[in-house]
């Protein structure tokens, strides 16, 4: 589903379970955003009417979720890619995990996806997370991607060069998953 779906109020009225008259309501009241067509009939904007939902307290109907965000795991290790693709998949935010085994991998997967946050390491043989990490925030079409860096050395200066160079957050392996999952989906705003 595009996230710029329009919605009548009449549709709006039968997802929600009200009156028609409701959903004028809500927007004649400035509660719900919605603009008129140049036949004067009202329209919202998918994103508006979740973001109504959400603060309001209703549930949001299956037909107006989105692709869940896309969370790309960058590791050398394998048990590190599985670990923490089961630590960001479990609970009750639901996000789409796609793992990679090197720089080059990622950046070749994120030009036909662009993941909405990349968790990355930064010492892997090839391409190092430092130089994905600059070749991602250097670019336009890839400099949203919200990063987050782990590595194994916990020398003073890894945590600074690599914010330098673009990364959200930092994480020192062997990573508090808890702290770890809470800051990863606080970045996704979910």
């Amino acid at each position: 589903m595009s996230e710029k779906s329009f919605y009548t109020t009449f549709k709006i009225s039968r997802m929600c379970g009200v009156n028609p008259t409701t959903v004028q309501n809500w927007v004649k009241e400035k509660k719900l955003r919605a603009f008129r067509t140049p036949g004067g009939h009202r329209r919202v904007e998918r994103g508006d009417l979740v973001a109504f939902l959400k603060k309001f307290g209703m549930p949001v109907p299956a037909e107006l979720a989105v692709n869940p965000p896309l969370v790309m795991i960058v590791d050398d290790e394998p048990d590190i890619l599985d670990m923490i693709g089961d630590l960001m998949g479990s609970g009750d935010a639901v996000v789409e995990v796609a793992k990679a085994q090197s720089g080059v991998e990622a950046l070749l997967a994120i030009g036909g996806r662009k993941p909405d946050l990349l968790i990355l390491d930064l010492l892997m043989p090839g391409m190092n997370g430092y130089v994905v990490c600059r070749k991602l925030k250097s670019n336009p079409d890839t400099r949203s991607i919200r990063i987050v860096a782990i590595s194994g050395d916990h020398s003073p200066n890894v945590r600074e060069r690599i914010l330098e160079t673009g990364a959200d957050l930092f994480f020192t392996k062997p990573i508090d998953v808890v702290e770890f999952r809470a800051q990863c989906l606080d970045l996704l705003q979910i």
